[in-house]
């Protein structure tokens, strides 16, 4: 069994290779030029244009590329799951149908699973982990399937942003509050639902939203294990890391680059938080 994820999970690539999962690129746009997203062009690359005001174009993984990897993959393996990014946030998981059912009408006897993750950044990566997890442990196919789902459920999505305009510009945020919350230093606390981007609190300043994402994280029981994620906020993430240990029962906190994709939209300063949530 081969799990492929895309580059959207935000894990880098050779961390993938490491799982036994086959890693598949989305493209970034920069003034014009078009770059595989991690192999061709790195965070540090896009936040830089950014800085510069370049606005990065993104692309989804278009199904003859999905098709080229599933053929490629069948050589070696009769059974596929492609776990996707979001489909409220990209077309690529509707792609990755449309190969499935390309390639299966070749190769009838083969064995492919798409699921839609709901999820974005290292919230997609903590589920990729997780799956990679079971497969490398010898699960079957059916229990792996049936984890994916259980899982999909307690992952958490929490992030702010620094330049809100960014994110109005991208049609997250109307321009009018953009323009205020930047005037009284508000800062939105977001969080995905259903597969979809959706601001949840407004707070002023790094140090309440920070306040609330540890209440949050303790009143949904996160154990064990969190992510944090920033593009060109190294301080800002390594302070709610060390909120993270001193006040909840999290003790093992990774930091990230936010991945070339994902920044293209956020911008810069942005700093995400994932983790499980308790099972129901």
């Amino acid at each position: 069994m081969k799990l492929i994820v895309d580059s959207c999970t935000d894990i880098p690539f050779k961390n993938i290779e490491k799982m036994n999962a086959y890693p598949i690129a989305l493209k970034v746009n920069v003034d014009g030029t078009e770059y595989l997203d991690q192999l061709e062009i790195s965070s540090k690359e896009v936040s830089e244009a950014v800085s510069k005001g370049v606005r990065p174009l993104t692309s989804q993984v278009n199904p003859d590329r999905f098709a080229e990897v599933f053929r490629e993959v069948l050589k070696e393996d009769n059974e596929i799951i492609y776990l996707g990014f979001s489909s409220g946030l990209s077309g690529t998981y509707q792609s990755s149908v449309i190969a499935r059912d390309l390639v299966l009408e070749e190769f009838p006897d083969a064995d492919i699973t798409v699921i839609d993750s709901l999820s974005a950044s290292y919230g997609y990566g903590l589920l990729a982990e997780r799956v990679a997890k079971y497969i490398n442990d010898g699960l079957s196919k059916e229990e792996v399937l049936k984890n994916i789902e259980q899982d999909k459920n307690t992952i958490r999505h929490l992030f702010t942003v620094n330049d809100l305009d960014y994110l109005a510009k991208g049609g997250r945020l109307s321009k009018g509050q953009a323009f205020l919350g930047s005037l009284l230093n508000i800062k939105p606390l977001l969080h995905v639902e259903d597969g979809k981007l959706v601001p949840i609190e407004k707070y002023r300043g790094m140090k309440r939203i920070y306040k609330r994402m540890t209440e949050l994280m303790n009143e949904e029981g996160a154990e064990v294990e969190a992510v944090i994620t920033h593009s060109d906020a190294m301080d800002l993430a390594l302070d709610l890391k060390k909120q993270i240990l001193k006040d909840t029962k999290v003790n093992d906190v990774r930091i990230f680059d936010i991945g070339p994709t994902i920044l293209s939209h956020t911008g810069n300063g942005t700093v995400a938080l994932f983790y499980f949530k308790r099972g129901e």
